[in-house]
């Protein structure tokens, strides 16, 4: 079957995104791009269309890793590079697309079962493998699980994938394109993970009835006519294949004055940014230098690479978006040499950006490392419970099985099963021959902290619990990588500061700049947990800090509670926070308990996550 993808000098607009794209392809070194912005904006299509537009390359003929046969090499291909077997071939770059269900076998590679049933130790390939020489495509990146992350990012950087696993002791070149999307309204990324990209784009929405036209008008002419669509745009397309391949044999060439290098690096070190930030910049401006056919960097490439690398990294900072435009010194005259001794003379050391970081990081860590009088002694999650996931692509605990004999476990270890019946004598596997193993997910419970934020006496009160348990999170909940979701109530209705995320410090900026105003819309706050729940494939914990007064409702207060409470039931585990003085007002607090199973508590040492 062929497939069409829709070429990539026919999408409308997002150039920052296409520029990305077309950098990374002239140098994958730059470490990749992250395409964010919200859903329906074409970013796997952009993704996809890439291939399109790559030149192709040199491989050796019936490699299974399409090794460059000018650069590094599996052992197959040393092997037939020694015997003088070594045949090239012209490759078309392939797109390598990693689903969100993907195990980590999969991804790295593992034991071949095929091979192993019959006594021998062969490694079969993964994603990683398959991708070397092209491109590997992470469709919603911020919903796969970290581990596998870390493993995609460690081989994008290292250029190299080692496996050890079962027993398969191997190393094989991993050079490719790695380019993830995703909607931030989804979830975040960590900081780390988020470091480890190069670059970044943001995708926008058509501005323009217009541009929305032409965008339906290209689209409707592609699925009536694929081939002649194509047809239409090989000309644009072509054009661009040429100039990545032109940009290739330049970019050695390239170079960038030495004032704009310190330009870059106060811009990062100001930030308190990493090396990496430093790097890709770098890079990045040499590569769309390149990509334009000149050898000297200017100041309109010096912008935009340092948009490409660091918008994404000081946005899980909180700060706002550093001035990009190069302010050139006076004094600074370009072609004298003796101007440019002197800039070198001035220039930072190499290892000041690194210090400053490992400073802030130890001093961050003796900070967590002082007790607290609030903590939360009991903030735990079993590893006995049970936690069923709904559908595949994102992480939980599948549910117990308990198998008849000895062994028991959550899920049957299919590998160690069958090398187990192998090595055992049988023909197929049975009850004997069974391996159980467990598996805990590395995304924990997401809970939902909802403050109501409404103008009375004990405001202050509820807001210091929200910091107080926000603090504990970010020591307790860190660890077991919880996703949390933030939502203030008052006025006429409740808003979702923070949509789930791993942020904590942003966490912490939010309730601080909580303030009160107006009426207690109680049950908008009680319907926006529900929704954020009932999104979620696994139970949520929601802590509801209220005294429960609400005077804005959309029916009959009763039943309004009362609907919305049952509802809740079934998504969450809900505390609901009381710390009110005066226990004589009415409140609906019992009434949410009774038809929710919400905990009443008023001390936030008795929550128990499980």
């Amino acid at each position: 079957m062929r497939v069409y993808a829709f070429p990539f000098s026919a999408i409308v607009d997002n150039d920052n995104i296409k520029l990305g794209l077309i950098i990374n392809a002239i140098d994958p070194s730059i470490g990749g791009l992250l395409i964010t912005g919200p859903k329906g904006i074409a970013k796997s299509t952009l993704v996809r269309s890439l291939a399109s537009v790559l030149p192709e390359v040199k491989a050796v003929n019936g490699c299974r890793f399409h090794c460059n046969p000018d650069g590094n090499l599996c052992d197959e291909c040393l092997e037939k590079q020694k015997h003088g077997i070594l045949e090239i071939e012209q490759m078309k770059i392939q797109i390598i697309n990693l689903p969100n269900s993907a195990t980590l076998d999969r991804v790295v590679g593992s034991l071949d079962i095929s091979h192993a049933i019959k006594g021998e130790s062969v490694l079969r390939e993964g994603l990683i493998g398959e991708a070397n020489r092209g491109i590997l495509y992470i469709d919603e990146v911020n919903l796969l699980d970290d581990s596998i992350v870390d493993s995609i990012l460690d081989s994008a950087a290292s250029g190299i994938n080692i496996v050890e696993r079962e027993g398969v002791s191997y190393i094989h070149p991993a050079e490719f394109i790695l380019v993830g999307t995703m909607n931030p309204e989804e979830g975040e990324l960590r900081p780390q993970l988020l470091d480890r990209f190069g670059i970044s784009a943001e995708g926008k929405m058509p501005e323009s009835p217009d541009k929305l036209l032409e965008i339906a008008d290209r689209v409707e002419e592609f699925d009536a006519n694929k081939e002649k669509f194509i047809k239409k745009f090989s000309k644009e397309d072509d054009e661009i294949i040429l100039r990545i391949a032109a940009a290739r044999k330049i970019l050695p060439d390239v170079r960038i004055k030495r004032n704009y290098m310190l330009f870059i690096a106060d811009t990062v070190i100001k930030n308190s940014l990493s090396n990496r930030a430093m790097l890709s910049a770098v890079k990045a401006a040499k590569a769309i230098a390149a990509y334009d056919g000149r050898t000297d960097v200017n100041e309109d490439d010096l912008k935009k690479a340092l948009e490409f690398a660091i918008n994404h990294r000081i946005r899980e900072k909180g700060r706002k978006k550093p001035d990009y435009n190069y302010n050139k010194p006076e004094n600074d005259k370009d072609n004298n040499s003796k101007n440019g001794k002197e800039n070198e003379q001035k220039a930072p050391k190499q290892n000041t950006p690194e210090k400053k970081d490992t400073g802030n990081e130890s001093k961050g860590n003796k900070e967590h490392q002082k007790p607290e009088k609030n903590e939360i002694r009991n903030l735990e999650i079993k590893p006995s419970t049970k936690i069923e996931t709904k559908k595949s692509g994102r992480s939980g605990i599948s549910k117990q099985y308990l198998h008849k004999g000895k062994k028991s476990g959550t899920f049957m270890d299919m590998r160690s099963s069958l090398l187990n019946t192998w090595t055992s004598g049988y023909k197929a596997i049975n009850g004997r021959t069974v391996i159980m193993k467990d598996y805990y997910s590395k995304g924990s419970v997401p809970v939902i902290i909802a403050v109501d934020s409404s103008r009375s006496m004990n405001f202050n009160s509820r807001i210091e619990i929200a910091r107080n348990f926000s603090s504990m999170l970010l020591k307790k909940l860190y660890i077991m990588r919880s996703r949390v979701a933030l939502i203030k109530f008052s006025g006429n209705g409740s808003e979702l500061l923070m949509n789930f995320s791993r942020n904590f410090t942003a966490l912490k900026n939010y309730i601080e700049n909580i303030h009160s105003e107006g009426k207690t819309p109680l049950y908008d706050a009680l319907s926006e947990i529900y929704k954020l729940s009932s999104y979620e494939k696994l139970k949520t914990i929601s802590l509801l800090i209220t005294d429960g007064r609400g005077n804005v409702f959309p029916g009959n207060p009763a039943d309004n509670i009362k609907e919305i409470s049952n509802k809740i039931k079934y998504v969450s585990k809900m505390y609901i926070i009381d710390k009110s003085d005066n226990k004589f007002l009415p409140t609906y607090n019992d009434m949410i308990s009774s038809y929710s199973g919400a905990k009443i508590i008023n001390d936030i040492e008795n929550i128990k996550i499980n």
